[in-house]
């Protein structure tokens, strides 16, 4: 499901980036970067003498050699060099993200420095939840056979293609580029089937780090695919100038933000279940008759350019004349023109909607707020809160409030889980998984491990990584709980038992939000966990010195 966006129409342009706005131009870009090194990373691209030249040099020689920059063989060449060509796959991987998965997808292609970062660990995180959470069948619609052995064919080859040197070549990339090309396989799912491999971002699918993040960026900056801008308040930003932009969208064939991309396709002419299953099915995209509407938009905005959409891949499919004026007309665009010219303005308006994410209070708050309680399971409280109308929920309800902890508190979205007889959450920690179990009891709270070490033993055997980190969340354990741990890791090895109250976890949660810890932004480190027995805070050290 997407996240709803309010949207609302940009047609200024601003020139003064330093004010704030949403388009930047390239010469106003020139002036507003921050630093000389910057400056000189930038003019490394296409201005031969910039090492020679003082600051004011710079900016005008930049100016003045603008079309170099804005040249589309020059863009699309630094381009492939960026995303396929560098011998470094750190290079490759992340320098498609920030530009692609990024910043294209921004108002006015402008993001802090440092918020492009976290964009970038973000996606690779959900990357590497997705292919833990699914299975390469999950991939395919369940009729469509020849598009699992297109599937499983490209798998084989991935897996060939690390196997010398835990590595792939640019000469590999080239090849399994033209393999996703003719088998209809998008970088998405490339990605999701390498982080399968554990080879996504990096080996042990363990998630680049800033400073790897920033090396790349300024490389990005010497190739003139990234401006590196400073405004008003000293905050450091990344940017892609306005036609710069233009010239990078026409090379990468993208046609519209994927968030705009999003609300387009809700509109009523489009967004109808018959109508979306036609485009798909028209272009070899496999669909299924359990598709709802929203998972048949999901695979069309992944697949199905926007004008391929509207227009249709054959004079027989997509919208009439008829059906493109009347959208036209409610957007309060020209009607005129031909076919095509209309479908240009439709996208290119939708491409322009500023997006603005409503403020949404997450149902779960409230649980968390009365994470003890339930963990205790004090009816009275819970019932005179609203949190519970029965008795049976309070379990569910210490579920839910845990999910919502690592998800907003310690940044680690929980997995979803098929089937049943499985933990209630479990986290992607590199190439293994953290799992985590809720036991609430009623005051005082002692809760007896080796009454459950087996049902717990039986999760971690059931699934197919690794778990270092098996989670027991209660109010309080009994004396003899810590030995079970003890006893338990002793025979199975790098499986580590770490019994944590209720009350230790919403403690080290709001320590680790808090904005006194700088990188309260970050996800919290896993690793630190891994201790058999009761928990110790003091053994993790302060956050503010990390």
């Amino acid at each position: 499901m997407w996240s709803k966006l309010y949207l609302f129409p940009c047609k200024f342009h601003l020139l003064n980036p330093i004010v704030g706005g949403l388009f930047v131009k390239f010469d106003d870009a020139v002036m507003a970067i921050g630093t000389v090194p910057d400056l000189r990373r930038v003019a490394s691209a296409h201005v031969v003498d910039h090492r020679n030249l003082s600051e004011e040099e710079l900016r005008n020689a930049l100016k003045k050699v603008k079309p170099q920059y804005l040249h589309f063989d020059t863009v699309k060449n630094n381009i492939e060099t960026a995303f396929y060509k560098n011998e470094s796959i750190d290079h490759r991987t992340i320098s498609q993200i920030i530009l692609y998965n990024v910043m294209l997808n921004e108002d006015g292609y402008m993001l802090g420095a440092g918020e492009t970062e976290e964009k970038v660990m973000s996606i690779e995180q959900n990357v590497v939840n997705r292919s833990n959470e699914i299975e390469v069948s999950d991939l395919v619609s369940h009729a469509d056979s020849q598009r699992q052995k297109d599937l499983e064919l490209y798998y084989f080859i991935l897996k060939v293609a690390w196997e010398y040197e835990d590595s792939k070549s640019p000469d590999e990339v080239n090849l399994l580029r033209k393999f996703r090309y003719k088998l209809n396989i998008s970088e998405m799912d490339h990605k999701v089937l390498e982080a399968k491999l554990g080879k996504f971002p990096k080996p042990n699918n363990e998630i680049h780090t800033r400073s790897e993040i920033q090396k790349v960026r300024r490389h990005l900056h010497a190739l003139g695919l990234l401006f590196p801008i400073r405004d008003e308040r000293g905050n450091d930003l990344d940017l892609i100038p306005e036609e710069l932009a233009e010239i990078m969208n026409k090379a990468l064939q993208k046609e519209i933000k994927e968030p705009n991309y999003s609300i387009l396709i809700r509109n009523k002419l489009v967004y109808k279940k018959k109508f979306l299953q036609t485009a798909l099915e028209k272009a070899n995209i496999s669909v299924s008759y359990r598709d709802t509407l929203d998972d048949l938009a999901e695979k069309v905005i992944k697949y199905i350019q926007p004008s391929v959409l509207i227009n249709g891949v054959t004079t027989r499919d997509g919208l009439s004349n008829e059906d493109l004026h009347k959208w036209c007309s409610e957007l309060d665009l020209p009607v005129g023109g031909t076919k095509q010219e209309r479908i240009e303005r439709i996208i290119s308006y939708y491409d322009s909607l500023r997006q603005t994410a409503p403020v949404r209070e997450d149902e779960r708050t409230v649980c968390y707020e009365m994470y003890e309680e339930l963990a205790f399971r004090d009816h009275s409280v819970l019932r005179a809160h609203n949190i519970i109308s029965k008795d049976l929920e309070i379990e569910s309800k210490f579920e839910e409030a845990t999910s919502y902890l690592f998800q907003y508190k310690l940044n680690h979205i929980p997995l979803k889980q098929a089937g049943s007889n499985n933990p209630d959450g479990l986290l992607s920690f590199k190439d293994m998984y953290v799992m985590w179990d809720n036991k609430s009891k009623e005051h005082p709270g002692l809760v007896d491990l080796k009454d459950h070490i087996k049902q717990f033993h039986q999760y971690m055997e059931k699934v197919n990584k690794p778990v270092p980190i098996f989670l027991v969340i209660a109010p309080d354990f009994t004396e003899n709980s810590e030995l079970v741990a003890f006893n338990y890791t002793a025979e199975n090895i790098n499986r580590n038992i770490v019994l944590i109250t209720a009350k230790e976890l919403k403690s080290l949660a709001e320590e680790w939000s808090s904005f006194d810890n700088k990188r309260h932004d970050e996800p919290f480190s896993l690793g630190l966990l891994a201790r058999t027995g009761r928990f110790n805070r003091k053994l993790l050290g302060s956050f503010k010195d990390k």
